[in-house]
């Protein structure tokens, strides 16, 4: 049983496509993409023999060993060019996550999917997709022990690069305005108060920072209307 975000990664994957989970930790994100389709190719692959061995344990005690295959690998390094059409990587930092599709070229110009759930650098995963070639498709939130997650499904496809605001909150977020929108917003502005806050202390080297700060803030303002 997922929790919410990762159960809405998992909702993210084409039913049809064959996916590899990148960061598999204990591996409960590669056995739910298995359930959902069983005729599928699933990769189970982490950088580290700790995780690779509990998911291996994780996958054999659900009877999926010779379905889920487990590799140890850094990042997509861990896959062979075109072997799978969709890659989810969860848990990680957003500049994390973009260092690791950039890090293998070959496999990512393969990918027809990217589901990605950042942990934080947001804005700047976003900036990077659609400066590779990738547009956001859907995106959601979700939320565990109090923290609201996003969640971004992105395809391959040249767009219009995302303004200011859609960078920081999500186009698709800011168009359909989901349950925990106006929550999402508030914890980007209170983000944001404590970075001014520490400039405010900063005396006037930090002037030029503190009124882009201010800029955005107010900005954000807008989306809690």
């Amino acid at each position: 049983m997922l929790d919410d975000r990762l159960q809405a990664v998992a909702d993210f994957v084409p039913e049809d496509s064959s996916v590899a989970d990148i960061g598999t930790d204990h591996g409960y994100l590669a056995i739910e993409l298995f359930k959902i389709n069983n005729s599928r190719k699933v990769i189970a692959a982490d950088l580290n023999a700790g995780p690779c061995q509990a998911a291996r344990r994780t996958i054999s005690e659900a009877g999926f060993s010779d379905s889920i295959e487990v590799r140890q690998g850094d990042g997509l390094a861990a896959l062979t060019s075109g072997e799978v059409d969709t890659v989810c990587i969860a848990g990680m930092g957003g500049k994390l996550e973009a260092d690791i599709l950039e890090a293998q070229p070959d496999v990512t110009a393969k990918l027809q999917c990217l589901v990605l759930q950042p942990q934080n650098g947001f804005e700047y995963l976003r900036g990077w997709l659609y400066d590779h070639n990738w547009h956001i498709e859907d995106e959601k939130l979700s939320k565990v022990d109090g923290r609201v997650y996003q969640i971004i499904k992105a395809i391959q496809g040249h767009k219009e690069p995302l303004t200011e605001v859609e960078l920081i909150l999500g186009p698709v977020l800011i168009e359909k305005r989901p349950a925990m929108f106006a929550e999402h917003v508030q914890n980007n502005i209170d983000q944001l108060d404590k970075i001014r806050q520490g400039l405010q202390k900063g005396g006037s080297h930090t002037k030029d920072r503190l009124a882009k700060i201010e800029a955005r803030i107010k900005l954000l303002e807008e989306y809690t209307l």
